[in-house]
Formats: structure tokens, C-alpha cells, sequence
């Protein structure tokens, strides 16, 4: 395992770059993750419950975009689509080294993280797989109803200083507003672009912040290769041991060879 501390425009992002057993040779095929909103987990334990990727040979870049946890700066779109470019740029420098094969970099993402990683493989034609574990899809809906504001009071007196730059929850709210605005950040502009080879999603149907319908009806309409898994009696929030163990054999059949 190795430290990674990214610089973007004069603040650090940090993550850690976990590499396969030694039976596996270089370059590797890697797995990026994204984390959610607000990421409540270490990142050594989002590493431990996925620790099979690395028995497939994979390595596993996990970090915390700026505005989480211990990264500098304020959480945002524009923000943590300009920090999963950096990570692409990383991850280029280090296959020219050739640590990475970079015919095989992949995504998996939860949550907002998800949403992020659609808007990166609209804009980079790097991507190999994408898994996407419960997405948020519509986050226009989200940004103009009034639960938001709820969740951000919630994260704000029960989480103080696990998301920075939402402590304003009027100007936040304001903030990303403005930010969808952006064509390149609005999800029916983005999926026309989608450029990664594969892209599978997992979804509980019971998910009451993005319903399955959702799905069908915004994604499933506008991209074609389209691999879509949905777990009976599960919601947004991933908690029964049963429902871990069924999206761990669906993320280690995505990702097999």
C-alpha cells in the first residue's frame, strides 16, 4: 500500500493506492473507487470489504475528494470533477511507468460518487468497466427539494467537519444550483457522451433517493450497453449482510476476466 496526496489548484486530495499480491505482474489492471455523499467510511474499511478485487489481481485506488474527511478545500461539482481528472492524469503518469495497464482502468462508485463518474467518462475516453452502486441519477430533483437542506443540517450537527464548505447550507444549495446549470454537469447531456466500454449498475428496488424507474427511464433510454442489477427489498442505504454479499458477487462477476 502507498499513500497518494494529489495537488489541485494549491490543495492536497489524499487517497491510497493498494497493489495485488505478488503472484500478479505489472502492469496492473486497476480499479479506481469513488466514494458517496458524505462519506461516512475509512477508507482502509471501504478497501477491507473489497480486499477480492486485489486477490484478482487488481490494484485499488481509493481516495477522498477535496472537501471530505482529511482532503483540504470544499466539496462541490466542479471540485470533484476537476479531482477525478487529476486521478486520471495520475493514473497516466504511472501507466507510462508501467505500473498500470491502462487498456484496463476501471471505475466503482456509490452514490454521488456514481454521478461523478459519469460526468468523468463523458469527458475522458480512458475508462474500460464502470459499476455504479445505487447512483444518484437526478440531482437536479435533489438540489430543489426541501429534504436536501434537511440532510445538510443533519450532516452539519451530526458529522461536524466530514463535509467542508456546506456549513452555508443557503449559499451551498445556491452553489449547486448553479452548478447544474453547467450542460456538462446535467445528466441527460452527459450519457450522450458516456465513452467507458462496459458499464453496469446496481440498484435496490426499494430505493427511495433514485427509484428504479429513474434508471430506466433517464439511463436505460439513452445508452445501449446498459447492464442493470436490481436487488429485491433493498434500499438506497446498503445495510443487510445479505445485500453486501449479493452486490460483492455482482462487482466480482463485472470484473472477472
Amino acid at each position: 500500500m502507498s499513500e497518494v496526496e494529489i495537488h489541485n489548484q494549491n490543495q492536497i486530495f489524499k487517497g491510497m493506492l493498494y497493489f495485488p499480491p505478488e503472484t500478479f505482474h505489472k502492469p496492473y489492471p486497476l480499479i479506481i473507487y469513488f466514494h458517496g455523499f458524505p462519506q461516512l467510511f475509512a477508507l482502509k474499511e471501504i478497501v477491507k470489504d473489497h480486499q477480492y478485487l486485489l486477490d484478482m489481481g487488481y490494484s485499488f485506488l481509493i481516495f477522498n475528494f477535496r472537501g471530505y474527511r482529511s482532503s483540504q478545500g470544499e466539496v462541490s461539482i466542479t471540485s470533484q470533477v476537476e479531482d477525478s481528472i487529476k486521478i486520471i492524469e495520475f493514473v497516466i503518469k504511472m501507466a507510462e511507468r508501467n505500473v498500470f495497464n491502462l487498456n484496463s482502468v476501471n471505475l466503482l462508485a456509490h452514490d454521488f460518487g456514481a454521478y461523478i463518474a459519469l460526468i468523468l467518462s463523458s469527458k475522458i475516453k480512458v475508462l474500460n468497466r464502470m459499476l455504479l452502486i445505487s447512483p444518484i441519477i437526478n440531482l437536479e430533483k435533489h438540489a430543489y427539494h426541501i429534504d436536501f437542506s434537511k440532510s445538510l443540517r443533519y450532516i452539519n450537527q451530526f458529522l461536524p467537519g466530514n463535509v467542508k464548505g456546506i456549513e452555508n447550507i443557503d449559499a451551498f444549495i445556491k452553489k449547486t444550483k448553479n452548478e447544474l446549470k453547467n450542460k456538462s454537469y446535467q445528466i441527460k447531456e452527459v450519457l450522450k457522451q458516456l465513452s467507458c466500454r462496459s458499464l453496469r449498475i446496481i440498484i435496490g428496488d426499494s430505493d427511495k433517493i433514485t427509484p428504479v424507474n429513474e434508471i430506466t427511464e433517464i439511463v436505460q433510454n439513452s445508452i445501449n450497453n446498459l447492464d442493470l442489477i436490481i436487488i429485491d427489498n433493498m434500499d438506497h442505504e446498503i445495510i443487510q449482510e445479505e445485500e453486501v454479499e449479493k452486490i460483492h458477487e455482482e462487482i466480482k462477476n463485472f470484473f472477472k476476466y
